[in-house]
């Protein structure tokens, strides 16, 4: 992906080196964990907040009134009514009920066959399947609008996976992007203790870098911002909890503990880690 040679990053995740592109800023894992590595961190657990039913009801409605933001930023890019859209990882569904709501007509592509099922069940219809968008089939020019959210840091090849999509979007379809945002506050403030830097997430992209790839990928109209998400309290004090930072991760369980249930799971709006980039399938060529 980058044109110039990287170089030894600042910090380690986990057992892995970490380099920098010196032209875009982007940072890559080399080498990448093994398969076996990843399905271990992808099992039935991965989706943190689904201890019981009521951790799973909460989880569900905060990932819903999240998936609203972005279905609202989808929909000032496509229209709505009778649009296809995909979304690619799509977990347990919330952010495709949203956009159904809203008038797509809606399918996604899951990973996890647990996830899938979930998600299957709560849409009342089999409208998602298990696997990759490698696996899709007969499905060029298809969809108006795709979303992927927490997705693109996790894919081996992410030049490819975006070119799979463009071949996949009508022209002048609607591509929507979450990923963490090396240029975050949180980035900053953390540095080599980002609580992003994940053995599963395997590049981490800034402004710049995610530009220059999806241009080259055959994307235009290009808008970056800040992403934000709707969490809770108690949701911020679990992940920090799972995802260890020295300090601040005991410093946050301290804090939370006098916090009552009703403020604790009360929806706040964040901007902390991410980004959100909105672009649009440019011509009917494929970028080389």
């Amino acid at each position: 992906m980058c044109e110039r040679p990287a170089l030894p990053g600042r910090s380690a995740v986990s057992s892995y080196a970490l380099l920098a592109c010196p032209e875009c800023r982007l940072e890559f894992l080399d080498p990448q964990p093994d398969e076996s590595v990843l399905t271990a961190i992808y099992s039935d657990e991965y989706f943190l907040g689904a201890r019981d039913d009521l951790a799973a009801e909460r989880r569900s409605k905060m990932k819903s009134a999240t998936g609203a933001l972005y279905i609202d930023a989808l929909s000032r890019l496509a229209p709505r009514e009778n649009t296809d859209l995909l979304e690619i990882g799509c977990g347990h569904g919330e952010v495709l009920l949203e956009a159904r709501k809203r008038g797509f007509c809606v399918s996604g592509i899951e990973i996890s066959a647990h996830a899938a099922a979930a998600a299957n069940r709560s849409l009342g219809a089999h409208a998602v399947s298990v696997g990759t968008i490698e696996m899709l089939p007969g499905a060029r020019n298809h969809f108006g609008a795709v979303l992927a959210a927490d997705v693109i840091e996790h894919v081996r090849h992410p030049k490819d996976w975006l070119l799979r999509i463009h071949e996949l979007l009508i022209p002048g379809g609607a591509l929507l992007l979450i990923t963490p945002s090396l240029d975050s506050w949180t980035r900053r403030l953390l540095r080599d203790r980002w609580i992003e830097y994940k053995v599963e997430h395997l590049y981490y992209f800034s402004a710049v870098s995610i530009r220059l790839l999806l241009e080259r990928c055959g994307f235009d109209q290009i808008r970056i911002s800040p992403s934000r998400k709707v969490l809770t309290i108690d949701y911020l004090s679990r992940h920090f909890d799972r995802f260890r930072v020295p300090i601040l991760s005991p410093l946050i369980s301290i804090l939370r503990r006098p916090i009552p249930s009703s403020i604790a799971h009360r929806h706040l709006l964040v901007s902390a880690s991410g980004l959100m980039v909105t672009a649009r399938k440019a011509g009917t060529g494929r970028p080389g």
